[in-house]
């Protein structure tokens, strides 16, 4: 009754709301753009409640508990057991109410995009806030952004549910949340958009640009105001010495994009472990993650996740060398005990981390070898963040961004760009699933453009070819062929022989150039305007394949023959039946989930 209730109330609040903007003649666009700004709103106050439950968690564990054991024989001791502390109060969350808050949150983001239209479950944005605000708070070695994403994605998936709109606008207002929350963490509003377009939907449309930008903006513009405008980062301007240090870039992106591959692989073989060969309780794999983690942190500190003071030492090249050394593993061995014991946070923070460790590490190498060209060691720490961000995520756009919006620093903009394409296509070739997709790749559901390859990859072309669309002969005249694409509903045609075979495809693109030259109608037929070179599908091929070259060829829908050697016709594919049959099957298979 409760449901049925709520159920009511909703339907009633959208219907109410869209009589508002046919009443006043708003345009339709507005719509989304209105729910959009109410994305960017919540997630904006959500990413500050989020800084406020890490401060109240350090302050509780850090200042509060521990001033009660200061100059006691084990007060020094005490801050070892912190993380565990945190990681206990994590894994039984994550164990009784949500198992899909643990982790880095982004893949689950893309997985909801892929396989369930969208959907996530509301309690996300709420459980997601209080176990990472824990992991990080308790001293779990992560970062606000991955959660972040998480809750703003929740969020957007929340309002677009409510309002119960379509399949294509929900997947948008997730990615609304997307980026609004990496815009509030950041402060880095251009890199939040571009994150959510580039790694989120893998959808660079106008339709999705828009409403994306909205939510990012109003995000961080509350951020601003709640928190501070300054970037995370205060540095030093930096700049290019020399043109003979682009190669030396060009060096520190391809070993920071081997580092970054390094970096995905430790993470989830140590994932595994924790998965497959502890044989303890699922709850209490991250209290045994974060206690490795206090151990770490109790020679070394600077592994904190709430702490940033090293990447700022970093930054301004203060380090030695051997310290650096250190830093760069125990930061990639601290991160994959915090989140591959099940632990919340993010990737971003601790890739910035490393990079800036690895970075000055190789600038500081560089001016042994290179004296007087080299700039100093903090400008290749800057460039190395973004380029072991670029080669974990492998979005080269979205890490150049975040680089250039957290520290204001336009100077080392060209050695950043090449760095990061470098690394990006480095560590592809090492590691081909991002750190992202790596954790849908191992459960089975590969991700590409936003789809589910496992399923693509199990139906074929012919149980949706269509045999009823009319087929055009190469030698009818075009005054026929016109007649026929104005009274059918279908906008492309197979051109076929005498013999049946397919010879080409005839769509509205090919004969617009012709419309308005009418002296050309009786001189023209089929063969004149239609599109040889077309991808043809045979029955066999899968749904992957047919996705490929529809997209490929930007194609509203593509002709099967029954083999490539006769080209004998079998018969259409339209784009609207592979989105329909692909959006109901993801449907069915979150039902069953649920």
């Amino acid at each position: 009754m409760k449901n049925k209730f709520l159920q009511r109330i909703n339907r009633l609040a959208q219907i109410s709301f869209l009589r508002f903007f046919v009443r006043f003649n708003i345009p339709g666009d507005f719509y989304l753009l209105f729910l959009a700004s109410m994305v960017g709103l919540l997630t904006g106050l959500g990413a500050y409640l989020l800084n406020l439950i890490v401060d109240g968690v350090h302050f509780g564990l850090f200042e509060f508990v521990s001033a009660h054991w200061v100059g006691s024989e084990w007060g020094d001791y005490l801050r070892i057991l912190f993380p565990a502390i945190g990681g206990l109060t994590v894994g039984l969350i994550s164990f009784y109410f949500a198992p899909e808050v643990k982790g880095h949150g982004v893949p689950g983001v893309m997985e909801a995009v892929a396989n369930h239209g969208g959907m996530i479950r509301k309690r996300v944005a709420v459980l997601t806030s209080i176990n990472s605000g824990t992991t990080i708070g308790s001293g779990g070695s992560a970062g606000k952004e991955g959660p972040i994403v998480s809750i703003g994605a929740a969020i957007g998936s929340g309002i677009g549910q409510f309002f119960h709109v379509s399949a294509d606008r929900l997947k948008i207002l997730v990615g609304c949340g997307a980026a609004a929350g990496l815009a509030a963490v950041f402060n880095a509003p251009i890199a939040g958009v571009v994150f959510a377009v580039e790694v989120i939907l893998a959808d660079f449309s106008l339709k999705a640009f828009s409403p994306i930008i909205i939510a990012s903006v109003i995000a961080t513009a509350l951020s601003r105001s709640l928190v501070g405008s300054s970037p995370i980062f205060m540095i030093p301007e930096y700049s290019l010495n020399s043109v003979f240090e682009f190669p030396l870039y060009l060096v520190l992106g391809i070993a920071g994009g081997l580092l970054a591959a390094s970096f995905t692989k430790m993470l989830y073989w140590l994932e595994d472990r924790f998965e497959q060969d502890l044989k303890i309780r699922e709850y209490l794999k991250p209290m045994l993650g974060g206690l490795l983690v206090g151990i770490m942190a109790y020679w070394l500190p600077e592994l904190y996740g709430f702490d940033d003071s090293a990447t700022h030492t970093a930054l301004l090249g203060r380090q030695e060398i051997w310290v650096l050394m250190i830093m760069v593993v125990a930061k990639m061995l601290a991160t994959s005990f915090s989140l591959g014991s099940g632990g919340t946070g993010g990737l971003f923070t601790p890739s910035l981390f490393i990079g800036a460790m690895f970075g000055a590490l190789c600038g500081k190498v560089f001016a042994i070898f290179f004296p007087g060209i080299v700039a100093p060691a903090g400008a290749y720490a800057l460039v190395g963040m973004g380029v072991v961000v670029a080669g974990t995520i492998h979005a080269p756009l979205s890490a150049f961004l975040i680089i250039f919006e957290t520290t204001n620093d336009y100077n080392i903009i060209l050695p950043l760009m090449l760095g990061t394409v470098a690394s990006t296509l480095v560590s592809r070739m090492a590691e081909k699933d991002s750190i992202y997709t790596k954790r849908i790749s191992l459960l089975g559901k590969r991700i590409f453009s936003g789809r589910n390859l496992e399923y693509l990859r199990s139906r074929t072309v012919s149980s949706l070819a269509r045999k009823d669309i009319p087929v055009i002969r190469e030698d009818s005249s075009f005054s026929s062929i016109l007649d026929l694409l104005i009274n059918s509903t279908y906008t492309s045609f197979p051109v076929c022989g005498t013999r049946g075979e397919l010879v080409g495809l005839i769509s509205m693109r090919d004969i617009q150039p012709i419309l308005f030259d009418r002296d050309l109608y009786p001189l023209l037929i089929a063969r004149d305007v239609m599109s040889e070179n077309v991808f043809v599908l045979t029955p066999e091929m899968t749904l992957e394949e047919a996705f490929l070259k529809v997209e490929l060829g930007d194609y509203e829908m593509l002709p099967v023959v029954e083999d490539q050697a006769s080209m004998k016709y079998f018969g259409m594919i339209t784009q609207d039946d592979l989105l329909k049959i692909y959006r109901k099957e993801m449907l069915l298979m979150m039902d069953q989930d649920d």
